[in-house]
């Protein structure tokens, strides 16, 4: 007993705490100090029930003129909860369109506080549903829905709203009836067979909230069958996909929507047929049907859905791959990302394709190997059995393409590519050789085995074992003389290999970069641009060498220009012999060039004053590309780079510059307030915010600016407004 005392005592103190508690911040309410209204009105809301005394003060809490004031009033309200049920009226005011700043906010804190009221607001909120004002009727609505069952009395007059003026109000209607339950259902029924569409169309969203197997989903799915409505028929499938009705009868509607002139239709019954799955199997031989149509989009349409279907779809494989002897490039590119998407099961169709092309032809670029590549990881246990079944066709080759495209790091890959070294055609031994490298964890063991290959008969395993060293960057440091001798090897190919896997040693080996110079007297376009790319991959060059990329450069062909800017860039003031090569390719017709030689200059130049000029001069370069590097290349030069801040900002008045030019003065950090202040009122924020930063770092010498940042406290923008405010604030 004298327990049941102490916590009666406990309890009762607690209560008349609270209540003191209550009292002294209804009186706050009253304050003219919005923040003691406000804080006021945010501990009301914590207290909750305890607060049902204050319930008076915080209607009027609802007519204040302060934002937050009235938001922890709505919010205290909604807290309280039934006892807060002679706040209902006025709530259900305000539910008509807000003057305040955040109207769906407070449409949305309103709409809560009265689902929180629940069963004491019902009569109130079916009053409200003959609103003259749709943002009322609106709001009553999805309170009545929120209620579910407990507002069931009000499901006549949410009939009549299924053909209100507003659409918003119809479907929330709809959907309202739906949360009611099975005691709507003579509504719901009406409604989805009703004459006007509107009202079928806004009936439908009631079944999303019932169960599969009710009579209006039944009803709904009859009445579809035969609907001629769009926007009824969009409504309906969506909700009977989203309940999950009858997976068979349900594909019945959706496959005759495929063909509709709807773009709105035709997704949602895509949409549809997706959702069935594992059901919507029994889709497929339609979609098959389809692949086969003269009509390009609904052939395409097929691709994609079968695709998106995965492992689903794979019965359509073959077929898909048949199509490909017919398709544009587009569709190609359709089938094969369909292939991809449909995983593993792609793969034995996708082998056997391989059985009717030359070998030679599978070492390259070809689709099947693309596709098996984007498969990836989950393709290697169907790989490495190919590779058991297939001993000396395509299928096997292929895999072999494909692992190393994959590139499986595990054991068991490894040891299934091992035998193939041995083959006795060369053309499973380099591409063997090209398998393993790529699935080795440590590939610069394998350099015994590469340089073995370096001397195999067949110039296609050579030629692999140059790849692949290629592929090993600097760590084939221990080939370089094996390298260069390949360089006297009697196959075009393996030479080029050679110079290409030279370049990815990271060399400073003067001899060998001359030996490489000799390659360009009298080469073909392909070997000159390999020896170029090459020697930009040395970390040193001697002066012959940079004299010979600058003679390059007479040659008319874009790509082994830019590479031979690349290279020099890389070369720093070294390469000090190609400054007026560099210099004219600024004015070169080809913007690629034009930008890589822009970037060269920035690191060859060593006068810094040259550098501004050229620099500053291709700020109104045609090319987005060159003038980019211009700007970011100005930044890089930090403070020394000041004296260009006026043709900087001038820059913000060209859309596509703005970002660069950004990031570039926050580098260069230009002083110049008039300059900010210029761009006060870009009709870009993010430009706005970025003055009004730099104007924040310049305190008290941004003072000519403080009218301006005035201004933007109106900017439709917070972060530009909250901004502004703080660069006002480090001027006073």
């Amino acid at each position: 007993m004298k327990f049941f005392k102490t916590v009666s005592a406990i309890l009762l103190g607690v209560v008349l705490a609270n209540a003191g508690e209550v009292e002294d911040l209804i009186g706050e309410l009253g304050s003219d100090d919005k923040v003691k209204r406000r804080e006021a009105a945010r501990s009301l809301a914590l207290l909750g029930p305890a607060a049902r005394a204050a319930v008076p003060a915080l209607i009027k809490g609802l007519d204040d003129d302060e934002e937050q004031v009235f938001f922890w009033s709505v919010t205290a309200l909604a807290k309280i909860g039934p006892d807060a049920h002679e706040a209902t009226p006025e709530l259900i005011k305000r539910l008509k369109r807000s003057e305040r700043r955040y109207k769906d906010q407070v449409h949305v804190r309103i709409v809560h506080a009265l689902t929180q009221i629940g069963t004491a607001a019902v009569h109130e909120l079916i009053g409200a549903l003959s609103s003259e004002h749709s943002s009322v009727r609106l709001g009553a609505v999805r309170v009545l829905g929120n209620l579910g069952f407990a507002s069931r009395e009000a499901a006549p007059r949410l009939f009549d709203l299924l053909a209100d003026d507003s659409e918003s109000v119809r479907f929330s209607a709809g959907s309202a009836l739906g949360r009611i339950g099975d005691v709507a259902y003579p509504q719901i029924m009406q409604g989805l067979s009703a004459e006007s569409a509107l009202v079928r169309t806004a009936a439908a969203h009631a079944v999303v909230w019932i169960p599969a197997n009710s009579r209006p989903a039944i009803h709904l799915a009859k009445r579809l069958a035969k609907e001629t409505d769009n926007e009824t028929k969009v409504a309906g499938l969506n909700a009977l996909t989203r309940i999950g009705f009858d997976g068979e009868r349900l594909l019945g509607l959706l496959l005759p929507s495929l063909d509709s002139e709807e773009p709105r239709l035709r997704q949602e019954a895509l949409s549809g047929i997706l959702s069935l799955r594992p059901n919507s199997r029994s889709a497929v031989p339609h979609l098959i049907d389809r692949l086969v149509a003269e009509d390009p989009s609904k052939r395409k349409q097929a691709i994609d859905l079968l695709g998106r279907m995965g492992h689903d779809a794979s019965v359509a494989v073959p077929k898909l791959i048949i199509g490909l002897g017919q398709a544009d490039e587009e569709e190609k590119r359709s089938i094969r990302n369909a292939l991809v998407e449909m995983g593993p099961a792609s793969i034995p169709s996708l082998l056997n394709s391989a059985m009717e092309i030359p070998l030679t032809k599978l070492l390259g670029e070809t689709w099947q190997a693309d596709c098996i590549g984007g498969i990836g990881i989950q393709a290697v246990s169907s790989l490495t059995n190919s590779l058991k079944e297939n001993p000396g066709n395509g299928a096997g080759l292929l895999s072999l393409v494909a692992l190393q495209k994959i590139g499986d790091k595990s054991p068991t890959t490894r040891q299934g590519i091992l035998p193939w070294l041995e083959h006795e055609q060369a053309v499973f031994r380099g591409a063997a050789l090209r398998a393993l490298v790529a699935s080795s964890t440590k590939p610069n063991t394998l350099m015994p085995r590469l340089q073995a290959a370096m001397g195999d008969s067949n110039s296609l395993v050579r030629q692999a074992a140059m790849d692949a060293l290629a592929s090993l960057g600097s760590s084939a440091k221990g080939a370089t003389t094996a390298l260069v001798n390949s360089l006297d090897d009697k196959d075009a190919a393996v030479q080029l290999s050679a110079i290409r896997a030279i370049g990815k040693l990271e060399s400073d080996d003067s001899a060998l970069a001359e030996r490489l110079v000799k390659f360009l007297d009298g080469a073909n376009p392909e070997t000159r641009l390999a020896v170029v790319v090459s020697l930009g991959g040395f970390r040193r060059l001697p002066d012959s060498a940079v004299n010979s990329l600058v003679n390059v450069l007479e040659v008319e062909h874009a790509e082994t220009q830019s590479n031979v800017f690349g290279a020099l860039a890389k070369l720093g003031s070294s390469a000090k012999p190609a400054l007026p090569a560099l210099n004219s390719a600024l004015h070169h017709e080809n913007e690629v060039v034009r930008t890589s030689a822009l970037k060269a200059l920035a690191k060859v130049e060593s006068d810094k004053g040259r550098l501004l000029n050229a620099l500053q001069a291709k700020l109104d370069d045609k090319a987005s590309s060159v003038r980019h590097t211009a700007i970011l290349e100005l930044g890089e030069l930090g403070s020394d780079a000041r004296q260009a801040g006026p043709a900087l900002f001038a820059r913000f008045d060209t859309t596509d510059d703005r970002q660069v030019t950004m990031k570039a003065l926050r580098k260069i950090r230009v002083r110049d307030v008039q300059l900010y202040i210029s761009i006060l009122n870009n009709e870009e924020p993010l430009v706005r915010f970025f003055a009004c930063q730099a104007l924040r770092r310049a305190g008290k010498n941004a003072k000519p600016a403080e009218e301006e940042l005035r201004k933007l406290q109106k900017d439709s923008y917070d972060f530009v407004r909250r901004e502004a405010r703080r660069a006002l604030e480090s001027i006073e």
